[in-house]
């Protein structure tokens, strides 16, 4: 891996990392005003099926722990500590972040985004029954790294049994029966269920945030929340610095990852789209807020200023 994409990466996780302790600053100081309960949930899902495999980055013995592994396990913490601190927060003020109704109706929220990610994640993932590759990645890690010219020399990189890879049953083309058939749920191991688990917490990812940029949209009027906007552009600028980073491994080593990279794009515009609503919105408000009085009324009735049609008798008091 190079230095500028290895660089890349590492920015995106120290921006991933500083995102939770800015919201749980926000939190202590101003409350849970403008941060939706749903969005907090949806990321103790993403990180615990993105991280669930720990046998991938988790060191058996702590001495060979390295910064990717720490780094994942302060995100995942952060994650948890937001919905911790909305509850302490909220019983300091004798409240519950969660009562019989609003409980009901954050999961079926959480329900609303999880079901479609997963679905998605069903078939573009790094499995041999996904669509993204059409089997190529059953493939041993090194082809990609230096692919044989001799097909004979296959043999001895303990190729899977079924190498070449049969014609893929699923296409683009497929039906929608096809493309929601439980077969290959049902047949699918360990290492595919931690493939699908972290390509649904990707496309969780790109629309986690929606719920909370609503929220905040509604609620805010003259000023910016700026801890909360913060951390929220933490957040996008983490995908973005890892878009970065597959970028330039593609171009060092012919290696990209489509499933991350459209997972941050789409997290990454939608907090752009997010965050020039928000401007619009407080600079309509200020700019009406900003009006006096006069131009309010004329506004509210435009015959404001403007002389009678009908004929006002005066009354001469001089003569009583």
């Amino acid at each position: 891996m190079s230095y500028p994409s290895c660089l890349a990466r590492h920015v995106a996780d120290v921006a991933a990392v500083l995102t939770y302790p800015v919201l749980v600053g926000r939190i202590l100081r101003r409350g849970n005003s403008g941060i939706s309960v749903t969005s907090q949930l949806l990321h103790v899902v993403i990180f615990s099926l993105r991280y669930a495999n720990t046998e991938c980055w988790l060191p058996r013995h702590l001495m060979y722990i390295q910064w990717p592994a720490i780094a994942r396990i302060i995100i995942f913490g952060g994650a948890v500590a937001i919905p911790i601190a909305m509850a302490y927060r909220a019983c300091t003020e004798g409240r519950i972040i969660l009562s019989r109704a609003n409980t009901s109706r954050v999961l079926s929220e959480m329900l609303i985004y999880m079901v479609p990610a997963f679905l998605i994640a069903y078939r573009f993932n790094y499995t041999c029954f996904s669509w993204v590759n059409n089997g190529l990645f059953c493939l041993p890690p090194q082809y990609f790294l230096n692919p044989p010219e001799d097909i004979d020399v296959w043999d001895d990189w303990d190729l899977p049994e079924t190498w070449p890879p049969q014609t893929p049953s699923y296409s683009p083309f497929s039906t929608l029966l096809d493309y929601f058939s439980v077969k290959d749920l049902a047949n699918m191991d360990k290492r595919q269920a931690y493939e699908v688990a972290w390509s649904t917490s990707i496309f969780l990812a790109a629309i986690a945030d929606i719920p909370q940029y609503i929220t905040y949209y509604r609620q805010v009027q003259k000023k910016v929340d700026w801890w909360l906007v913060s951390s929220l552009a933490l957040a996008a600028l983490s995908r973005a610095f890892y878009m970065v980073h597959w970028v330039l491994r593609y171009i060092g080593f012919w290696s990209w990852d489509p499933v991350a990279f459209v997972g941050g794009l789409v997290q990454v515009l939608a907090f752009l789209l997010f965050l020039v609503l928000v401007v619009k919105k407080v600079i309509d408000v200020l700019s009406e807020s900003n009006k006096d009085l006069e131009t309010q009324i004329r506004e509210f009735d435009p015959r404001w200023g403007q002389g009678s049609e009908a004929e006002i008798p005066v009354v001469d008091v001089e003569k009583k």
